[in-house]
């Protein structure tokens, strides 16, 4: 069996949601073995959170549980009752890496500390996600993607590049939420490097808040060393169009034509007269006239397949490019040429298509999984701590797992 990154690595996934699953799913898809530690009966919240396969709500159906829980082992347990306490610290002290994303002060109040747990297991490495960190005036505020999209800054940015002064909107999906899970999955690899060196472990303390205002580029720098607030995103102050979308025959085309003029545009559209034309030579001009050049360039476009036109205008040095809908990036040739997408076998869903390995890593590959059923585990890893079946059936009457 060939060697994964994290194979040495245990993990135990006590998290809600979206962040914190998908830092440890990082974990488990490059080998770690990931105890998701769920409540008893119903589960991780997003076990109810769409889409569900074939519209059926279901707890082992929902599509999301499934992506952000792969190579995942699940099992049931009320760690906030004493004896379910108890079983948890048994857990931890064969762990090297905790993740949990309950409200500041909540794991102290089960008796499960980063205190008590780093007594129980030095090398033990928690990583606290929360909406706004464990210190603050925010500390203890219940907070959504969109509000910390919000809070974050990156909402405000988020406007059309003809409309700057238009209303803000978020990024569609829960942008705020992956970002988070990514940058969580990153310190806690940092954490697990830095035990190597020091032997102990570590207390992360991850702000959603913080992740989404670190991902702002130079937006924070701007404002104290120039004034300048960006009302759009981040490319539209280069001059319009760049960076949005406009329809075409077959569906939609994101238009960029480079830093400074555009006069390859007119060429494109058949119109090589209009190259000195203001619009196509100055970016200032077209943001002045967003909707005159629309006019122009518009109904050709919309004759027109986008990867026909992708491919002229790649020819003229434009970097047009075509916006795939799920449906399409599924069978797009770039993304089957790597063989992105992942197959699975589950035992309620069937053979699940779903988002494979973000990343290559030739000596230690990433894996393919699914995700487990609610409590499927729970017999292989409470015996692996000496209890027993009847043990297990007077803890699941009792509600501890």
């Amino acid at each position: 069996m060939v060697a994964k990154a994290f194979s040495e690595v245990r993990v135990l996934d006590c998290t809600q949601g979206v962040a914190g699953s998908y830092c440890a799913k990082w974990l488990a898809d490059f080998g770690a073995e990931v105890i998701k530690v769920e409540r008893p009966g119903d589960g991780d919240v997003t076990r109810k959170m769409g889409p569900f396969l074939r519209d059926e709500s279901h707890p082992e159906k929902s599509v999301t549980f499934f992506y952000l829980n792969t190579n995942k082992k699940s099992i049931t347990l009320n760690f906030r009752s004493e004896t379910g306490s108890k079983i948890f610290k048994k857990l931890a002290q064969k762990a090297d890496v905790v993740v949990e994303n309950f409200k500041p002060g909540k794991m102290s109040e089960a008796g499960l500390s980063y205190d008590v747990l780093n007594e129980i297991n030095p090398r033990l490495i928690m990583t606290s996600i929360t909406p706004f960190g464990q210190t603050g005036p925010y500390r203890d505020y219940e907070a959504t993607n969109l509000t910390v999209y919000g809070l974050g800054g990156a909402m405000y940015t988020m406007r059309a590049g003809d409309k700057p002064m238009g209303r803000p909107v978020v990024e569609g999906g829960l942008q705020a939420e992956y970002v988070t899970g990514v940058l969580s999955f990153i310190a806690t690899v940092a954490a697990l490097f830095q035990r190597v060196d020091t032997g102990r472990g570590t207390w992360i303390d991850i702000s959603a808040m913080e992740c989404v205002a670190s991902t702002l580029m130079g937006h924070v720098a701007e404002y104290p060393y120039m004034g300048l607030i960006r009302r759009t995103n981040p490319f539209a102050i280069h001059g319009y169009p760049i960076g949005y979308s406009v329809p075409c025959k077959d569906g939609w085309i994101s238009l960029t034509p480079g830093l400074g003029g555009a006069p390859n545009i007119a060429i494109l559209i058949g119109k090589p007269e209009l190259q000195d034309d203001p619009l196509f030579a100055k970016p200032s001009a077209r943001m002045d006239n967003p909707e005159k050049f629309d006019a122009l360039i518009l109904p050709w476009l919309e004759k027109r397949d986008k990867w026909k036109i992708a491919k002229e205008a790649q020819e003229l040095r434009l970097a047009f490019t075509p916006v795939l809908s799920p449906g399409e990036l599924l069978e797009d040739e770039q993304i089957q040429a790597r063989k992105f997408f992942a197959n699975a076998k589950h035992p309620v869903m069937g053979e699940v298509t779903y988002p494979g390995a973000a990343a290559k890593l030739s000596e230690t590959p990433w894996q393919e999984g699914r995700a487990p059923l609610l409590g499927e585990h729970n017999g292989e890893i409470y015996g692996s701590l000496g209890y027993s079946k009847e043990e297990l059936i007077k803890l699941g009457t009792e509600g501890v797992i």
